[in-house]
């Protein structure tokens, strides 16, 4: 199994442009008429761009998912039968990524979890499905440097080092998809993997990497680790003492993971990115850090004024970790709504067509 592309799809980006772009910009409704009728000539990159319009609801379609499946397939020029996974090389590299994300995220994660059926994922192991979901994004890397793919290899290795059964499974893959493969070109020296740690170990140079070109979910993904590792740090150790006692002893290093922890969730918050500007605004209100193993206050991040900045924020560019924004700045800073029943009522709304989940606690507040 080996995708390629010939680079034809340097000429379809320059038609792209010339065509559409240009002369249309990037999101008015003829852009995105434009873009339909050159997904039809052929064109990868405008077939790409139609399938994100369908992916994204923007077109209405009773099967959003698996028809933005199909036509990410086209796009990356792959077919799919009883003889395999087939490339023709006349592909966009974008959309090996994003096969590869729909491979590792179906029925898993993200909006792919309750999606549709789509038949070809559905046959395949979990075992088949990260195989070809890691070659098809280090295909992308290779074409495109593109963060997202890099971001995806990491999640990737990550699962995979999270899984022993996995890891057993798919070792070898990962050592000739990644370890042997030349990643110069976006700045990683890949490292032989032997053990579950070095393959979590090799992941986070790739979610680094990622984060470093601005890749919101990386930031996201590292920010979750950081969580991890203190409240791991703050665990009960057999010594029976307090998690402040232990933070006491190793508070230089917790500082430090703290800082990381900030500095993981302030990059993609900037960014507008809601998940990370709703926690970092929870972070600044309590200095509480939460994960399933825990939890710890650190008192002297609390900044309310600041906490209120990032949970606005975190409104921006809705989605629906936006209506838990909204719902915290209504519980925590309820005197800017207590005379103004205006306000009240239009993030109310918004809550309920955001988040129903946030909604339900925010009417008994």
């Amino acid at each position: 199994m080996y995708f390629t592309t010939n680079g034809k799809y340097k000429d379809d980006l320059k038609e792209y442009s010339e065509q559409i772009l240009e002369k249309y910009g990037v999101s008015s409704e003829s852009a995105e008429r434009e873009i339909m009728c050159l997904a039809d000539s052929g064109n990868t990159v405008a077939c790409k761009l139609y399938a994100d319009l369908i992916y994204y609801k923007k077109v209405l379609r009773k099967n959003f998912y698996r028809d933005a499946f199909e036509l990410y397939l086209k796009s990356a020029g792959i077919t799919v039968n009883e003889f395999g996974w087939m490339c023709s090389g006349n592909s966009y590299p974008l959309s090996f990524w994003t096969i590869g994300y729909y491979l590792i995220n179906y029925k898993r994660e993200s909006s792919l979890l309750n999606c549709e059926t789509i038949d070809i994922i559905e046959e395949m192991s979990l075992e088949e499905r990260f195989t070809i979901a890691l070659k098809l994004a280090v295909t992308t890397v290779d074409h495109i440097p593109a963060a997202g793919a890099v971001n995806l290899i990491g999640r990737i290795l990550f699962e995979i080092s999270e899984d022993s059964d996995l890891f057993e499974k798919l070792k070898d893959t990962v050592i000739n998809s990644v370890c042997k493969h030349d990643f110069d070109s976006i700045g990683i020296v890949t490292v032989t993997v032997d053990t579950q740690k070095e393959c979590g170990l090799l992941a986070d140079q790739f979610f680094l990497k990622a984060a470093e070109d601005g890749y919101v979910y990386s930031c996201n993904n590292l920010a979750v680790r950081e969580a991890e590792k203190i409240i791991g740090m703050l665990s009960d150790d057999g010594t029976g003492r307090s998690k402040e006692e232990i933070y006491s002893e190793k508070k230089e290093e917790i500082d430090m993971s703290v800082i990381d922890y900030v500095c993981f969730l302030k990059l993609a918050a900037d960014r507008y990115e809601p998940y990370a500007a709703n926690r970092l605004g929870l972070f600044y209100r309590t200095g509480e850090i939460k994960t399933s193993e825990g939890s710890f206050i650190f008192r002297d991040y609390i900044d309310h004024a600041l906490a209120k900045e990032y949970f606005v924020k975190a409104t921006i560019c809705p989605d629906e970790n936006s209506g838990w924004a909204f719902l915290n700045l209504i519980r925590y800073y309820y005197n800017d709504y207590s005379n103004n029943i205006e306000l009240m009522n239009e993030h109310m709304d918004y809550i309920k067509t955001l988040n129903p989940k946030a909604y339900d606690i925010a009417i008994e507040l």
